[in-house]
């Protein structure tokens, strides 16, 4: 039987709530291929059902260590998380958070680590002759724990070879340590949605083992948009902005996954108040990669010159109901919109005010008003915390200059926004205002 099959067979076996025979299946695929963390991680927690709670953390120290040493930096991270839920003073495991960090800071810009040393030689060697599937109690226990809390004694990975710890790795030391033992972990079973469409999310995910599919409703289907694979982080811009997530995220393997709450970051943030902006800071050049992908504004330039032209933009966050246009008014500068919603709303000849549209991520706000210098033909306001990037009239002004087509794009727009306004504001027209403008290119000022 291969590593593989014995893999199987104690997932099988654990979910049978046979731990005995499960350990005894885990620890000899790990006695054959010392390098198989998985199932290491799998043993250890046949020892928790066991009550062996010790040994499971000795074990769980050995795979987050073999785990570091091939440059699996998120599941030696999972390995650590799971070792100090049993013991959250614990310090073998501390000490390799410390040096995880330090690893992964190793690519952080204008930031020099040196690893701390390597721990000192463990007390087991792993050489078990016995096939460890045979034994029962404690002679199985005591077989296991030698082969299970042995070193992985295969070479040291490039570290080059995988990319940086994503977000952790900006964070300062003991506010990562803290964190990593604070945050939640859970497996995901196939089929099981991560996030929802429209629903709630308080919080941010990061992918630590498994894959997962992102799908969007278009037209009454579910439409792939991609997937995901461990190291994926995704939520961060719901946990900031409150908005409800824009895809749903279904498991289509068993997962393991970090949940990073509100409350978290909160408990976090007292001890470290840099580590909010440091998320924020994450989550802001997350929503400029995905709009410099996708907004119409960046599409016809190569992808080499689309980072040059977002630097032009300032990020500016509103809250909840805040003006970024006011009707009759001239347009400071051009709103691009990151995440969030903004409304257009007009004031009605007749009375009261309809409600023209909704802009959302990667659509503009301000451009009628800054192309023909006239004031502002609606006003605009934030429906929830949204994240803009804002360019100010007199770059915007360069901006046209530099880009011909940017400017082509943004009168073709205007030009549609105007019309449709003016359509809105017939009075035939008047009561359905808030189903005409629904359009993909949304409606401003």
């Amino acid at each position: 039987m291969n590593e593989s099959s014995l893999r199987e067979l104690g997932l099988d076996l654990l979910e049978d709530r046979q731990f005995e025979r499960a350990l005894a299946v885990f620890a000899e695929a790990v006695r054959r291929v010392p390098a198989d963390h998985r199932s290491r991680m799998m043993a250890a927690r046949c020892l928790v059902e066991l009550g062996e709670r010790e040994r499971a953390v000795t074990v769980y120290h050995a795979c987050a260590e073999g785990l570091l040493r091939r440059d699996y930096l998120l599941s030696a991270m999972a390995a650590c998380k799971l070792g100090l839920a049993l013991a959250p003073q614990e310090k073998r495991l501390r000490e390799t958070l410390v040096r995880l960090h330090a690893r992964a800071a190793r690519n952080v810009a204008k930031r020099a680590s040196v690893p701390p040393p390597l721990p000192p030689e463990t007390l087991y060697d792993g050489k078990v002759d016995t096939d460890l599937m045979a034994l029962s109690g404690e002679e199985l226990s005591d077989r296991a724990i030698e082969v299970l809390a042995a070193p992985d004694p295969g070479g040291a990975a490039n570290p080059n070879d995988r990319p940086p710890l994503p977000l952790f790795a900006d964070l300062e030391r003991d506010a990562f340590i803290e964190l990593v033992i604070r945050m939640g972990y859970r497996s995901v079973k196939p089929e099981e949605a991560v996030s929802t469409e429209g629903g709630t999310l308080d919080g941010l995910n990061v992918i630590v083992a498994g894959k997962a599919e992102v799908t969007r409703r278009v037209e009454g289907e579910d439409r792939t948009l991609g997937f995901l694979g461990g190291g994926s982080i995704f939520g961060e811009l719901s946990l900031l902005t409150g908005a409800p997530p824009t895809a749903t995220v279904t498991a289509v393997s068993d997962m393991e996954v970090f949940e990073l709450r509100r409350e978290h970051l909160n408990a976090v943030a007292k001890n470290f108040p840099s580590v909010p902006q440091v998320l924020a800071t994450f989550a802001q050049k997350r929503m400029e990669r995905n709009l410099t992908a996708t907004s119409p504004l960046f599409q016809p330039m190569p992808e080499s010159e689309r980072d040059a032209l977002l630097q032009r933009f300032a990020f500016r966050s509103l809250q909840p109901g805040e003006k970024v246009l006011i009707e009759g008014e001239h347009s400071s500068g051009l709103f691009l919109v990151l995440a969030g919603e903004l409304v257009v709303q007009k004031d009605d000849p007749a009375g009261g005010t309809v409600r023209l549209g909704v802009l959302r991520e990667g659509e503009v706000a301000g451009e009628i008003s800054l192309l023909t210098g006239l004031r502002a033909t609606a006003t605009v306001v934030s429906l929830r915390k949204t994240a803009t990037a804002f360019l100010e009239r007199a770059s915007f002004n360069e901006l046209v200059k530099t880009y011909p087509h940017i400017k082509k794009y943004l009168e073709q727009l205007s030009d549609r926004r105007l019309k449709q306004i003016g359509e809105a504001l017939r009075p035939s027209e008047i009561i359905d205002a808030d189903e005409l403008l629904m359009e993909s290119e949304g409606t401003t000022a």
